[in-house]
């Protein structure tokens, strides 16, 4: 019997969520007694007690990027420093898919013209349709101005606010952090 993928899908999203269900859950061998919670406004340093800096306000100062006043003022936290690495990683990358979705379609409209072997005397075109040059003009240019727009300083610099309140991150950066951030 074969299924529909509909059916599959809405099969293996039941199965996720019985699974994170049961992760979520307290086995009964463990100790129930509630342990005191601890005071995270404690442990911040000192040095994050002044108020955090716009973009803007940062680079007026003596830095030379908004990443090093961050990287300066949060010395001692690491997960706001894996935050801000894990921003500046993503900017990168929108800028590596704008100048690799260029660099594509330059080599492809190079290509474009009429060749003719000489030794077998056969004549090839090769040219590319306005839906090829949407197509990779437009998908590497959406993904970059996607990253810029959703991992930007501005949004960082919202992040953060709500991180020195809370002192803890938004689950959307929490779900992109790799190893390589804490480094």
């Amino acid at each position: 019997m074969k299924l529909p993928l509909r059916s599959l899908l809405v099969a293996a999203l039941l199965k996720t969520a019985v699974v994170s269900a049961q992760a979520q859950t307290v086995p009964a061998t463990e100790s129930t007694t509630p342990v005191a919670p601890t005071s995270t406004l404690a442990a911040t340093p000192a040095a994050i007690a002044e108020p955090l800096l716009s973009p803007e306000l940062a680079k007026k100062g003596n830095y030379k990027t908004y990443k090093d006043y961050l990287n300066q003022r949060y010395t001692t936290d690491k997960e706001a420093r894996a935050a801000v690495h894990m921003f500046g990683r993503k900017q990168t990358g929108g800028a590596v898919w704008l100048v690799g979705g260029a660099a594509v379609l330059g080599y492809l409209s190079s290509q474009t013209g009429t060749k003719t072997d000489a030794s077998t005397g056969v004549t090839t075109t090769f040219s590319i349709s306005p839906l090829g040059y949407i197509v990779f003009a437009g998908l590497p240019a959406a993904l970059a101005i996607g990253k810029f727009s959703r991992f930007n300083n501005g949004e960082l610099y919202k992040m953060l606010l709500e991180y020195d309140k809370t002192h803890a991150l938004p689950g959307y950066v929490l779900g992109k952090l790799s190893k390589s951030d804490y480094q």
